[in-house]
């Protein structure tokens, strides 16, 4: 049988992910459950219901959405059409009825053969431009195999291949069958206090530290930590600074600080999470020049 793996997107034209001009597959599933987790669709390993109320006309479609699906998670009384996400079996029923797209899939299964036929579309760009394919999530690495033989067929191809992780994973088995493929990893460092860390993002970050550690020693991959600006959670001196001292300790000279985004709770909503963190403005500029002030002092780190 045919590997296959469960996504719930795929980005083209992107210039984020790492050099040139990328496709960013978004693997779903992930081990860590942090509170500001910027794509909290792809957290879960199932596929999923999202619901737009604010798109919602009752009026337009007579609500036929709710007599197809199969699960009863529709529901439609107070003039309202309420969702029970989690009851959501996926019959897709629903989708066919709903013509503002209110309602959206979140997460679907698809074969080697055809990832492999969506992402080379763009080839001369990545060739022309040094681009390439970048693996995101969720965590990626929840589907090491299937990504293992993904990127046996891209590096036949010769195709520069980037990885975005938290870190969290088996590394004896990702050494094995995922780094001698990989270009470029994009390594996550969120909190050095693993009381902390457990507390924000449900797991501690002993093993996160140990594969940084493992990684860093490796001698033929490009290793770029990141380190997500969390107000009030990530972004206390006493973080950045120890961060920063993990990260001279293993000879990196370079990282990038990413600034809070609030976007992310419009998601939440829409998958009926409730967010355990509720900022919704950006970083302000002082605020960035402050954390950037915290990571640099005494190390020689380039951000």
């Amino acid at each position: 049988m045919e590997p296959s793996a469960l996504i719930f997107d795929i980005k083209r034209d992107c210039s984020e992910d790492g050099p040139g001009i990328r496709t960013t597959v978004f693997f779903k599933g992930c081990p860590l459950s942090c509170t500001w987790c910027q794509n909290p669709e792809g957290n879960n390993n199932t596929i999923q219901l999202s619901f737009n109320q604010q798109a919602c006309q009752p009026k337009l479609c007579g609500v036929a959405c709710v007599p197809v699906c199969e699960a009863s998670c529709l529901q439609f009384h107070d003039n309202t059409l309420h969702v029970t996400n989690d009851l959501c079996t996926r019959c897709d029923h629903c989708f066919e009825q709903c013509p503002t797209a209110a309602l959206t899939p979140v997460g679907y299964s698809i074969t080697l053969s055809e990832l492999l036929y969506r992402v080379m579309i763009d080839q001369p760009f990545y060739h022309a431009t040094g681009g390439g394919i970048t693996f995101s999530g969720g965590e990626a690495t929840q589907q090491m195999t299937f990504i293992h033989f993904f990127l046996q067929a891209l590096k036949t191809r010769d195709i520069h291949c980037a990885l975005e992780t938290s870190g969290f994973f088996h590394y004896p088995t990702f050494k094995e069958q995922i780094l001698p493929y990989l270009d470029l990893v994009y390594f996550d460092l969120k909190l050095m206090d693993e009381q902390a860390s457990i507390h924000y993002t449900g797991q501690s970050n002993r093993l996160i530290l140990e594969n940084f550690s493992h990684l860093a020693a490796e001698p033929d991959i490009q290793l770029m930590p990141r380190i997500p600006l969390i107000p009030e959670i990530t972004t206390t001196q006493e973080n950045l600074a120890g961060i920063a001292n993990f990260l001279t300790k293993h000879g990196i000279h370079q990282a990038n600080l990413l600034p809070y985004n609030p976007l992310w709770q419009d998601k939440t909503k829409r998958l009926n999470i409730t967010p355990k963190y509720h900022r919704k403005s950006y970083m302000t500029s002082t605020e960035k020049a402050r954390c950037i002030r915290y990571f640099t002092h005494q190390t020689n780190i380039e951000v």
